[in-house]
């Protein structure tokens, strides 16, 4: 079960969109109600579960489980306080308990799996395979066997890529690809030591080498520079931990390294686009040749002889120069683009600075979910594009503020802890998940926190599983304390079963395991026809929407598709209502005001323009458009004789020019700018200062009949 939803979660765009985190987590919540009422009304037998507790080799894996249950139950309840108190988006925040539900979910199904021997060896199982899916689906993507939208980013930005394309995968984004792809190359990097590597092993020995090139090869073409950064550090971590691995790893790892090197240079000289033939036998060639040579660099360094002493040293020898001349290849390829960076770092540090600003208004709580995408159009300082914060930590602070924050940092370090005190290897792939959130909105996918749960489920459970008890007692003893044991711990368990508080305990944690999946449920559905709305007739468009806000009222982008097939009239109490959960949403404010300019009441027009335009300062389309519509509107008064309501309706579109002409000027003052959203005055509008300033300063109108407003400016949504 826990496999299959890695493997759905990693189809499915890494559970980035609100649709796929909903109806997995639907899916997965079912079946752990399903698993529940076996587990509560069916009959097992006692002593097997008896066995399973008294397993001396999990009674310390367990004990980390309540540590990282409680801090996500923390973030739970943070979260849930923000959706009573009322967030800035109460669907953002439903969503986050969506997905913090399901890592608890997860973590607790985890830890129960890896219990067993059967178990631990199907989640490593269930890993290697979820590795192999996302980096072969990315390569038959690169050369041109399977249809993968969005899976190669082109761009013609030596800034954005020197090669001119960059690998995404099914993730559709190359820097968490190349994250996810860096914790699944470094785990089987440090593997390799505890691997034989005698005449007698071969078949193990080759199949412990096979995945190192393409997830190698994978992680290069997204040119990631967080990505191969967090690597860099993950890998010396580890060195530093495992010192005596580091020639074995170099030895056995060089060859398949270097030529993963050649052939992302092949690859990115085709701008990721290679002929297939000529290309997959270039693909097949390096990597036999990479395992072959990693085999005979591995040989040579265990070889027997007069020269043994020397084959250990002219091995490593070799595998340096090796290691080193793929890396000369690599920057070659990159120079610029991994020596550059100054417009990526001028973006995160404006971006990083705006935020710290939003966060100082709530610094202990935070505002719930989605805060920053609610916000940053509003208090960004410049004209940048960036609805997501490029820093999972950051994101974080500004959803729950210093105590959610706390809490993610104490699950982290406690899980690298004890990855470090039980399975050091393990430690790597943790570490590069965890560094690259630091950088980039990693944490945004679902996937990656499942995957960080998942390696430190594994990798607890098997540094415990091969640990000596710690007493010292003999088989013998164990199996007479064992029988002993079993009669005493099946009274107690019985007990556990038949005491009120055990039996109120479960119950109220399969409720919330059912309000969770009825959550989760809702939301689903709510997604799924307001998706379907898209493809639909006209007729079905309104009935679809209308279904996804029954389902869930909080659903905005529902809302605001709706009120576009609406009347004006029935535009504004829909608006209204969405405005609730999600109070400065640019969008709605938007639709309100052009609701109330369509009915002609310019006044609440110009309110609802003005506040709109407060919650997305820079966008040049709907400054002009504010002012222009509200001049047709003072043109309208004018022409019914209403000079009073014109007058207003000038006044204001006037305020709203020369707010924009000043925060306009005022970036022309700045010296590196970043004008991503091609933020400037148009011609337009600065047309409109005179036009306005003759209403303001004409005397009275002659009256006519009055007609109903028609504007002839297109809408904007």
């Amino acid at each position: 079960m826990l496999i299959v939803l890695l493997l759905i979660a990693g189809v499915r765009t890494g559970m980035f969109f609100e649709v796929d985190i909903y109806l997995i987590g639907t899916g997965f919540g079912m079946l752990l109600l399903l698993m529940a009422g076996v587990r509560l009304f069916g009959t097992r037998r006692r002593v097997a579960a008896v066995h399973r507790v008294m397993m001396p080799d999990t009674l310390l894996f367990d004990r980390g489980l309540p540590v990282i249950l409680g801090c996500i139950c923390g973030i739970l309840l943070l979260y849930g306080f923000h959706g009573i108190r009322g967030p800035l988006s109460l669907e953002g925040t439903m969503k986050e308990i969506v997905l913090w539900g399901g890592y608890g979910a997860f973590a607790a199904a985890a830890w129960s799996v890896c219990r067993t021997a059967e178990g631990l060896k199907a989640m490593r199982m269930g890993w290697h395979l979820l590795g192999a899916i996302l980096c072969g689906n990315a390569l038959l993507a690169v050369y041109g066997l399977l249809e993968l939208p969005y899976g190669i980013h082109h761009t013609a930005d030596a800034a954005i890529s020197a090669t001119g394309a960059r690998l995404g995968g099914l993730l559709q984004y190359p820097n968490t690809f190349g994250a996810v792809m860096a914790a699944f190359l470094l785990e089987r990097l440090f593997a390799l030591p505890s691997v034989p590597w005698t005449r007698t092993s071969t078949l193990r020995a080759t199949a412990a080498l096979l995945p190192l090139l393409p997830y190698t090869a994978a992680l290069l073409l997204t040119e990631s520079r967080g990505a191969w950064l967090a690597a860099a550090l993950a890998c010396a971590a580890g060195f530093a931990k495992e010192r005596r691995a580091f020639a074995p790893l170099l030895v056995a790892a060089a060859a398949p390294l270097a030529s993963a090197a050649l052939l992302y240079r092949q690859l990115a000289a085709a701008q990721l686009a290679p002929a297939v033939l000529p290309g997959l036998l270039w693909l097949a060639g390096l990597w036999a040749g990479g395992v072959l040579a990693g085999l005979l660099l591995c040989r040579w360094r265990h070889s027997a002889g007069p020269r043994r002493r020397y084959a250990a040293s002219g091995a490593s020898v070799a595998a340096a120069l090796l290691v080193a001349a793929a890396g000369v290849l690599i920057l070659l390829q990159v120079q610029d683009r991994a020596l550059g960076g100054a417009a990526t770092l001028s973006a995160r540090r404006l971006m990083y600075s705006d935020a710290w600003q939003l966060a100082r208004s709530s610094l202990w709580l935070g505002r719930g979910g989605e805060t920053w995408r609610q916000s940053y159009l509003a208090i960004q300082s410049q004209p940048y594009v960036g609805a997501e914060m490029h820093s999972g930590y950051i994101d974080i602070l500004l959803d729950t503020g210093f105590i959610g924050l706390g809490l993610v940092l104490i699950l982290l370090i406690f899980v690298l802890t004890k990855l470090m005190q039980a399975n050091p290897r393990a430690m790597p792939p943790a570490i590069v998940l965890i560094a690259h959130a630091a950088v980039d909105f990693d944490w945004s996918f679902g996937l990656v926190w499942l995957l960080l749960l998942w390696i430190a489920a594994i990798g607890l459970a098997e540094g415990i599983s091969g640990q000596e008890p710690r007493h010292g007692h003999t088989a013998a003893q164990r199996r007479w304390q064992f029988k002993l044991a079993v009669p005493l711990l099946a009274v107690v368990r019985e007990g556990k079963q038949a005491h009120p508080a055990w039996r109120l305990l479960s119950l109220t944690a399969i409720l919330m395991l059912l309000g969770w999946t009825v959550l989760a449920a809702s939301f689903g559905i709510s997604e799924v026809n307001r998706r379907a709305a898209a493809s639909a007739s006209d007729g079905g468009q309104i009935a679809l929407l209308q279904s996804a806000l029954k389902w869930n009222p909080a659903n905005t982008s529902a809302a605001m598709s709706l009120s576009d097939r609406l009347q004006p009239n029935q535009r504004i109490p829909l608006l209204k209502r969405s405005m609730v959960y999600a109070p400065k949403h640019p969008g709605l404010s938007w639709r309100l005001a052009e609701a109330y300019s369509l009915r002609g009441e310019s006044k609440a027009a110009a309110a609802w323009y003005d506040r709109s335009l407060t919650l997305d300062r820079f966008n040049a389309v709907k400054q002009t458009r504010a002012v222009l519509k509200l001049a047709s509107l003072a043109d309208w008064h004018h022409t019914a004789g209403e000079q009073a309501e014109s007058i207003q309706a000038a006044r204001s579109a006037l305020a709203i020019l020369q707010r924009y002409r000043s925060l306009a000027g005022g970036l022309h003052d700045i010296t590196y700018l970043r004008n991503d959203r091609e933020f400037y005055l148009t011609v337009l509008a600065d047309r409109q200062v005179r036009r306005l300033e003759n209403m303001l300063g004409q005397g009275a109108y002659p009256r006519v009949a009055r007609r109903r407003f028609q504007s002839h400016i297109p809408p904007l949504y």
